[in-house]
């Protein structure tokens, strides 16, 4: 926004160009400073190829200051520690060579901490003011001339009311470069580096344009979960005229760096009314996938049963700091579920993925909605959204074995033996020695009934050296040499 105070030069300098009778539109102006007079011819007597000239006395228009104009860049966000550059023109609007300087103030800030620095640069070094220059064409000039004629100042030397080579001029609202300027203190000339766009006549005004910067440093936010301002204004004042001033407000906005970040969400596609949903909370909704469908990030808060296909819905946020690449997500299958073929979905999309073997794995490539055609790339302050689905088994578990209680008192040396076949009736492991010792009991043996080998006296024997009785036989062993 543009606040320009104008004054009444514009309507003094138009009164001076008719009254001197120079020709030109509207924007035609007289330069100031430039020595204006005339030229009187006397022929007489017999002799009349004897001519006098006189020169009358000369006059100078004076400096008619006028507000410049500024131009208006546009609003900035930026992260928080960064700086801000907001970049300028600077346009003279008087008749002549003025100096305009520039002020800058916060006019308020919101969840700053303090106030921001600021300050004005131009070509890499710090100003706090620029003069610019104004001039007027003297004669015609033809489109495509690169030449054009303005008064002097006065002063014979490379410049003309503060327009020299290396300037940037505007001449009918066309921005030129300055080549070179001579003045030889009664006539003027500038050279472009560029010709004219269009005809330009006698009075069209030649006006010095300049870029600067303001940098607005130091901005640091109070609360980064929360937005922060800072408005700043402008301010260009004339030096002739101090009333004279052109103001400009923009707005900086600033924000905390938030690096890329990694969300799990989880839903029942089955039963999407299994939830289990804490008193307190009205809505336990936690994200919307880009299909519509709603899911939830709150442990316990879903529930399945077997049979049941859960849906889950993985987020890669890129950050506001910067875009990534080569983004590739690997997740796991949750144990007890299998992967349903084909459920998996990149933006709402299908998409083609890596299943490894068990245990079972995806890994897909990711990118923002949009770039397809650039896979791994999520731009920044973008995010890129899979999904897929997994089935709950629904294998019952095997009822636990519970262990049989045995009632038998445990062998001792001097004790009769026999193996305890109700606590542990098949062959045992051989490495468990708390087993083998547990299984013989006091008691008598079968084996003197069934077989020789079996005898008493063998169980006894076995007991007293810990054996296993089927380490050598087999199952029908056990049943001779189990207790009576």
């Amino acid at each position: 926004m543009n606040i320009v105070n104008k004054f009444l030069s514009a309507i003094l300098t138009a009164s001076v160009v008719i009254t001197l009778g120079l020709t030109g539109l509207a924007h035609a102006i007289i330069p100031a400073k430039s020595p204006l007079g005339i030229t009187v011819t006397v022929t007489h007597g017999e002799e009349q190829n004897v001519i006098e000239n006189v020169e009358s006395a000369t006059f100078t228009v004076e400096l008619v200051p006028a507000a410049p104009y500024l131009s208006s860049p546009g609003d900035q966000v930026k992260l928080a520690g960064k700086e801000n550059v907001y970049n300028y023109k600077i346009t003279a609007m008087s008749n002549g060579l003025d100096t305009y300087t520039l002020n800058s103030a916060v006019m308020a800030f919101d969840n700053l901490e303090g106030s921001p620095g600021l300050s004005f640069m131009q070509d890499d070094l710090p100003i706090d003011s620029v003069a610019l220059g104004v001039t007027a064409a003297s004669e015609p000039s033809s489109a495509q001339s690169s030449t054009i004629k303005v008064l002097s100042d006065g002063l014979a030397d490379l410049s003309v009311n503060g327009i020299q080579g290396g300037d940037s001029v505007v001449i009918g609202g066309t921005v030129h470069g300055v080549d070179s300027v001579l003045d030889d203190g009664s006539q003027a000339t500038i050279n472009l580096a560029d010709p004219l766009q269009s005809d330009m006549l006698a009075g069209d005004s030649i006006a010095e344009q300049q870029k600067f910067a303001l940098v607005v440093a130091g901005v640091a936010i109070s609360d980064p979960e929360l937005p922060a301002t800072a408005t700043i204004l402008v301010t260009a004042t004339s030096e002739a005229d101090t009333e004279l001033l052109t103001n400009d407000e923009t707005i900086t906005s600033v924000f905390a760096p938030v690096g890329p970040s990694v969300k799990v969400y989880v839903r029942n596609a089955t039963n999407i009314d299994n939830l289990i949903i804490p008193a307190d909370e009205d809505t336990p909704v936690a994200y919307s996938s880009l299909s519509g469908e709603d899911f939830y990030d709150v442990a316990g808060q879903v529930s399945a049963v077997a049979g049941d296909t859960m849906e889950y819905a993985i987020v890669q946020l890129a950050g506001n700091t910067k875009t990534l690449t080569d983004v590739t997500i690997t997740a796991s299958v949750p144990l007890f579920t299998s992967l349903v073929p084909d459920s998996y979905k990149l933006n709402s999309q299908p998409t083609e993925c890596q299943i490894s073997d068990p245990p079972v794995s995806i890994t897909c490539d990711l990118n923002s909605p949009g770039l397809e055609s650039a896979p791994g790339t999520i731009l920044i302050h973008s995010s890129a959204e899979l999904t897929f689905q997994v089935a709950v088994d629904s294998t019952a578990a095997a009822a636990p074995v519970e262990p049989v209680v045995s009632d038998k008192i445990p062998w001792t040396p001097g004790n009769p033996a026999c193996w305890d076949d109700k606590a542990y009736p098949y062959q045992p492991d051989e490495s468990n020695a708390a087993f083998v010792n547990s299984a013989w009991v006091v008691g008598e043996c079968r084996g003197t009934e069934f077989s020789p080998i079996a005898t008493q006296e063998k169980c006894d024997e076995w007991a007293s050296q810990g054996t296993v009785y089927l380490g050598t036989g087999t199952q029908g062993l056990g049943v001779v040499i189990a207790c009576k």
